[in-house]
């Protein structure tokens, strides 16, 4: 029913599309929405315009845009289902902040966090979902990670002033690269107070069945009392099992 808020109207326009599994005609999509004939014609031809209606000679259909939406949000659901368990693992071994995010085609995502209450604050604070093109992505853990597997988007990012959060981040490109050299040995990355004063982190990957990276799982916690060396190898058990979960699961990667 029209609710007669823009995007209200919009979900209806869609709503009314998915719900057949044939292309639905403008005077359908009137009846079945109960808005004005001119308005659907203006949501639909937009929605067209976007990629998320396809037109076609018998009416509309779901466009090639909501397919990759649809991707991309099993995929983060599916990551939050299998990597819940292996966080709240990490957690109980650290005490700190365990966490998973997902890659899409623009941002770095979070989809699960296991942490307790003394660290929600920070987790409240952190600035995500992270942009592939953020100032700080070269100086947390997750976009070392990132960096390490994209050696196009560390070109681009190398053409512009390295952004220094703190006294200990990173102020060289030099520096960085020796440190992503690091990482793609190990696999893992590991920062200490370069992202954020007081806290340190270390992450690895996860990847889809391609071997192409689609998240990040890592941890979080004060400098000084989070045993970075001790994690490392549960923090990679637990990545190799979740990416091993996703292939035998067939649940889709995000598109890197």
């Amino acid at each position: 029913m029209d609710d007669h808020t823009v995007t209200g109207r919009v979900a209806a326009v869609i709503d009314a599309v998915a719900e057949h599994n044939q292309a639905v005609s403008l005077a359908a999509l009137t009846r079945l929405t109960g808005i004005p004939k001119p308005t659907v014609r203006r949501i639909a031809a937009d929605l067209v315009a976007r990629g998320l209606l396809d037109r076609c000679e018998d009416g509309y259909l779901l466009g090639g845009r909501l397919l990759d939406w649809g991707a991309r949000a099993a995929a983060q659901h599916g990551l939050r289902l299998v990597g819940t368990p292996h966080i709240h693992d990490l957690f109980a071994r650290s005490g700190a902040i365990a966490w998973v995010y997902a890659l899409t085609e623009s941002a770095v995502v979070p989809v699960s966090h296991a942490f307790g209450a003394r660290h929600a604050a920070v987790v409240r604070s952190v600035g995500m979902p992270m942009s592939r093109d953020s100032p700080f992505l070269p100086q947390v853990a997750s976009g070392r990670i990132l960096l390490a597997h994209d050696r196009e988007l560390l070109a681009r990012l190398r053409e512009r002033p390295l952004t220094v959060p703190t006294r200990h981040s990173v102020s060289s490109w030099a520096r960085l690269g020796l440190e992503i050299d690091v990482v793609r040995d190990t696999g893992v990355a590991v920062e200490h107070e370069q992202g954020a004063l007081g806290y340190s982190c270390l992450a690895t990957g996860l990847h889809g069945p391609d071997g192409a990276l689609i998240g990040m799982i890592g941890v979080t916690g004060l400098s000084g009392t989070l045993a970075t060396h001790r994690l490392a190898g549960p923090l990679v058990t637990a990545a190799n099992a979740i990416s091993s979960a996703v292939a035998t699961e067939g649940r889709p990667p995000a598109v890197p």
